[in-house]
């Protein structure tokens, strides 16, 4: 369908016109996360003709053309898409008709199905504003579609700062409104990960650098503002991984600029990374775990160009692919990437080494696992570690974990690798740590581990930190940045990107003087230089353990000065951790030298010393990270009550 120029535009600039927005896309294993979708868009200015075509990109192939698809129901510019492993929903948009008739604004919202994307997108139940320029992000359950521009009623374009959510189970239902963006606007875009989800840019009138967070688990409040993108711009796109979202192009200009917002740090202001090939607006992106596709877009003329941003070196300019099938702007896209972020789909944890209390010469080497599917049940025994250990430090990968350093007799520098898919084998000795330590704390991401602090032979206390190279582990490991000071016995949390430290102490028996709150962050990518001191935990104490998900990791246990062992658990919010951490619902008592694993919705503390009695336990608690504030729930056992264990879980980190 062709219409006059002036009967859509006529209502606002052309520049103000002519953009769109893009999706929220994730990490999926299987084969729809090999392929990206872009539907709807404008092929022109004047006359403008209107599509329907949705091109899907092969991104295992992507120099070649992107290969057209079934359409969309309705021909349409202007609507914002998100998706998770096996849906992409496209919302809202304009429709070419005469103004004076209907009102072209859309509400529909259509879905296509990737693993059948030959027939044609079905129309689910609408958004509760008809909108077009909008923007909208998501996880695996739900889309999140925000601001746009609607119907006017005279006067300068009316825009909305108005949150719908679409429950992707329910997707025949009209979408619900939720709390709204920090201000009224259009021409915005999003990004987010399976807890959060940036909207930035946008037009006000006038182009903005604003970005808003929603909170997902509380989304009926207004999104919090955050650090602004590094130039004020509307019709830019946005995509990302677990970790970091990447915002390109824009107008005014149009520009080819690229901005990096880091997902546990927003607080900053974006950080410029190199360029897209073609400086345009009004394009969109989606993408993997790895890279992001920029495709479309104004430059002024209508463009089919896709540049591929690749995540691991986004210093260098962005690689243009294959085209999109037809020129066009205002168009949408989405993958069938699940966006989840550091967690994997984790099966089972594992439990290792540790003492009897308070029989202190019983040290164990026995590995526990416990399936997490079925937790109610007894760990079952698995492998033993090379020799006796307690105090040692465990991290791992979704293929194997790794127990380093420890006391045993003697005290050691050994790392302890078990194979998860062959765990009732022996472990495999590998390259040792720099020096002897036990009582070390370890966390990581899927390529490396990190181990942090402890205590040396003579009783001194170290901040040294070794990292493993998962992928050459037979090789000593290389000493990186220091702790921000000595201590040992921390508890520990992680994605891939950063590590955090927690507590700890610095001082040996008697009386554990010197216990801090502290928390300090490593960063993974920047790893020699020192650690970061970021927001404390609620009091001093030492001996606890951590466990986390992409955007949070959860603290509990340990020893404090009053009333002695404790049961809080402690949450840090990666994107805000210069503040204090939140308490949470409790642990059933109060534990210390316990050990915790998780995956990406729940955290398992298993075993460590209470209080009364005086004795070490095999108790396993589990809380729910989407019900922190409620107590955790034990669950099956630990095959031998014990403190100074160290624990994993096939999680993959990153």
């Amino acid at each position: 369908m062709t219409i006059n120029n002036n009967n859509i535009f006529g209502l606002f600039t052309l520049n103000e016109a002519r953009g769109l927005r893009l999706t929220g896309d994730w990490l999926h294993t299987d084969t729809v996360a090999n392929y990206g979708w872009f539907g709807g868009g404008s092929l022109g200015t004047s006359p403008v003709t209107v599509s329907s075509t949705v091109d899907r990109i092969d991104f295992s192939n992507d120099s070649v053309s992107a290969s057209p698809r079934s359409p969309l129901s309705l021909a349409r510019w202007g609507s914002a898409a998100t998706g998770n492993s096996n849906y992409g929903w496209f919302g809202g948009g304009y429709y070419p008709v005469p103004l004076l008739a209907d009102p072209p604004y859309l509400s529909t919202v259509d879905r296509i199905d990737f693993s059948n994307d030959s027939s044609t997108a079905p129309i689910r139940g609408p958004l509760s504003l008809a909108r077009h320029s909008s923007a909208a992000t998501g996880n695996s359950n739900y889309g999140w579609f925000g601001g746009g521009s609607y119907y006017p009623s005279g006067g300068p374009i009316p825009k909305t700062s108005s949150v719908d959510r679409i429950d992707f189970s329910n997707d025949a239902s009209t979408a619900s409104p939720r709390g709204s963006l920090s201000a009224a606007r259009y021409l915005l875009a999003a990004t987010g990960n399976s807890n959060y989800g940036w909207f930035g840019g946008g037009f006000l009138p006038g182009s903005t650098s604003t970005v808003d967070r929603i909170d997902f688990s509380n989304d009926t409040s207004t999104a919090s503002p955050r650090s602004p993108l590094s130039l004020a711009r509307y019709g830019s796109a946005a995509t990302g991984n677990s970790n970091y979202g990447w915002f390109g192009g824009g107008s005014p200009g149009p520009v080819s600029t690229v901005d990096r917002i880091d997902f546990s740090n927003d607080s900053s202001t974006a950080t410029v990374r190199s360029p897209l090939s073609l400086a345009r607006g009004y394009l969109a992106a989606t993408g993997n775990s790895n890279y992001g596709w920029f495709g479309g877009g104004y430059t002024p003329t209508t463009a089919s160009t896709v540049d591929r941003i690749d995540f691991s070196n986004d210093s260098s300019t962005a690689s243009p692919r294959g085209t999109l099938s037809l020129a066009r702007s205002y168009l949408a896209a989405t993958s069938g990437v699940l966006n989840i972020r550091r967690q994997k789909a984790g099966n089972y944890g594992w439990w290792g080494g540790g003492e009897a209390y308070p029989a202190y010469s019983t040290i164990y080497s026995t590995i526990d696992r416990i399936d997490f599917s079925n937790d109610t049940k007894t760990a079952s025994p698995r492998s033993r570690l090379s020799s006796n250990t307690r105090g040692s430090g465990a991290t791992g990968n979704s293929n194997y974990g790794y127990w380093a350093g420890g006391e045993t007799s003697p005290n050691t520098s050994k790392i302890d690798r078990l194979d998860f898919s062959s765990d009732t084998g022996n472990v495999s000795v590998r390259g040792p740590m720099t020096g002897l330590t036990y009582y070390v704390s370890a966390t990581g991401n899927s390529n490396y581990g990190y181990f942090g602090g402890g205590r040396v032979p003579g009783g001194t206390t170290t901040s040294k930190m070794d990292r493993t190279d998962f992928a050459n582990d037979s090789s000593t490991a290389s000493p990186r940045g220091v702790l921000t000071g000595i201590r040992y016995a921390m508890a520990t949390a992680s994605n891939s990107n950063y590590g955090w430290w927690g507590g700890g102490t610095s001082t040996p028996a008697p009386g554990y003087p010197r216990m801090v709150s502290k928390v300090d962050r490593i960063d993974f990518s920047n790893d020699s230089v020192g650690a970061l001191a970021r927001g404390p935990l609620s009091g001093v104490k030492y001996g606890g353990s951590g466990t986390g998900n992409s955007n949070y990791g959860w603290m509990s246990g340990g020893n404090w000065p009053s009333p002695g062992f404790a049961n809080i658990i402690e949450r840090i919010n990666y994107a805000n951790d210069s503040v204090s951490v939140s308490v949470r619902g409790p642990l059933t008592s109060g534990r210390y030298m316990l050990a915790a694993a998780g995956n990406s919705n729940y955290g398992w503390w298993g075993g460590g010393r209470n209080a009364t009695p005086a004795a070490a336990t095999d108790i396993v608690e589990r809380i729910n990270f989407s019900n922190d504030l409620s107590a955790t729930s034990p669950r099956g056992g630990l095959t031998i009550s014990r403190d100074k264990l160290a624990a994993t879980s096939n999680t993959p980190i990153g």
